[in-house]
């Protein structure tokens, strides 16, 4: 898969757009809620989310709230300043990455919504 910078950023502005469960090339799986808040499991196994955060269990929960073309991740527990759900790709298909900067496209792991 590319990187994020090889996406065109997408706008995402309700809940619908996002809610489900998305997973990544690793297996690593988040769901997202209706209601704000995800569930993830596999954190702890990954660099999902890329380097300064710590304290991830296997099973990590969080809420976040989405505003154009990223949206704002808190994680429970875990020492993560500045996180940020950036979206890229198509409006009908496009892919979310846990980044700390938005500008410069630092994905570690894509996730894409699970179908079926």
């Amino acid at each position: 898969m590319a990187a994020c910078s090889g996406y065109y950023p997408v706008e995402v502005d309700s809940a619908d757009q996002l809610t489900g469960v998305w997973s990544d090339w690793s297996g690593v799986t988040v769901e997202f809620e209706d209601d704000g808040t995800f569930t993830a499991e596999g954190f702890d196994k990954e660099d999902v989310v890329g380097w300064g955060c710590s304290g991830f269990a296997e099973r990590q929960h969080g809420t976040w709230t989405p505003s154009g073309s990223y949206g704002d991740v808190t994680f429970d527990g875990v020492d993560c300043e500045d996180m940020k759900l950036a979206f890229y790709g198509s409006p009908s298909s496009f892919v979310a990455c846990f980044t700390q900067d938005v500008t410069s496209g630092g994905c570690t792991h894509e996730f894409s919504r699970d179908r079926g």
